[in-house]
């Protein structure tokens, strides 16, 4: 992974100017959600672009997540078991030449699902490994015992307000700065939230080739996330993580697009459970399709390093840009 962050920063450093509402520079706005980590502050995946001087943008995003996996060593034992659906509104304003302001208010709900016999049959045609698949279909269980202790426990259906997160973009140079504060209205004992304020800054850089005849655009970005005091497993959270990522979207056609991008983040917990305290790499592909202003997506992403981001994870958006 520190191959990928200094590809990332070196990207970032050479990137070209930030560019204002450039549907070539979308992204999918997938984070990490794992039931454990998706309650702390880390930003969705987001690109150098900004809104429109004076315009603004509108947006949605329905995240479906699945996760299968128990675990034992010395005497603890993690249990990840269930589906999390978290449906995402979001606006984003350009308030002025250099300052775009923005708020993220997520719904959470967390249950047994209904997509465990889907997820392995999926894995087995794709060659993937079902071996964190071995326990019963369609349950919630997020559980974590250390020492015949339960320091975590979550065994029903549970919803409601995420943690609200605001942010500030401003284009610097060859580059745009995004900084948020993630405030905690959620629930920590329904996994909804954290119970801490989080912040986070990051650098990103975007560029716009050419490949086929049709515009290419690639970006990357690197921050850190300053993690509150949470009340979530608190004796094992960790206070500082680094994360990063890159992307890259070709305009197929008129209207339509193909994606892929990378996210990276380091670790949340102090723990030799990899589920919640290892370095993560999530791959996310997709496609999207422009219909005016606009811009409808879907994207599947797959944990492809460490288990610590969602076995499986689909997203469909959907957002609205509007200039002045």
């Amino acid at each position: 992974m520190h191959r990928l962050f200094t590809s990332a920063v070196c990207f970032v450093c050479c990137s070209c100017p930030a560019v204002a509402d450039d549907p070539f520079l979308e992204s999918f706005p997938l984070r990490s959600h794992n039931p454990f980590i998706q309650i702390y502050g880390l930003p969705a995946f987001q690109t150098a672009a900004l809104a429109s001087p004076g315009g603004f943008v509108v947006g949605m995003s329905v995240d479906i997540t699945n996760d299968a996996d128990d675990s034992e060593s010395d005497g603890d034992q993690l249990i990840i078991d269930g589906e999390s659906t978290t449906i995402v509104l979001s606006a984003r304003r350009r308030v002025h030449e250099r300052l775009e302001l923005g708020i993220d208010v997520p719904y959470v709900q967390h249950s047994g699902g209904h997509l465990d016999g889907f997820i392995k049959d999926w894995h087995s045609m794709l060659g993937l490994s079902n071996a964190r698949r071995t326990g019963p279909n369609d349950q919630l269980r997020h559980t974590y015992i250390r020492d015949g202790a339960t320091l975590f426990s979550l065994d029903s259906s549970v919803s409601g307000v995420g943690d609200v997160q605001l942010s500030a973009a401003m284009p610097l140079g060859k580059v745009t700065l995004r900084a948020a504060v993630k405030l905690p209205t959620g629930d920590p004992d329904k996994l909804t939230g954290s119970g801490a304020t989080d912040v986070s800054l990051g650098v990103y850089g975007s560029r716009v080739y050419t490949f086929r005849e049709r515009d290419l655009g690639l970006s990357g970005f690197v921050g850190a996330l300053a993690l509150g005091d949470g009340d979530v497993l608190p004796e094992l959270q960790c206070s500082f993580v680094p994360f990063g990522g890159v992307a890259l979207r070709w305009q197929a056609t008129g209207k339509f697009g193909l994606a892929a991008q990378l996210s990276m983040q380091g670790s949340y917990f102090d723990t030799h459970f990899d589920d919640i305290g290892g370095n993560t790499i999530q791959l996310g592909v997709g496609a999207d399709y422009m219909a005016g202003n606009f811009l409808w997506r879907l994207a599947i992403a797959e944990d492809i390093n460490a288990s610590a981001t969602a076995d499986f994870a689909m997203q469909l958006s959907v957002r609205y840009a509007a200039a002045r």
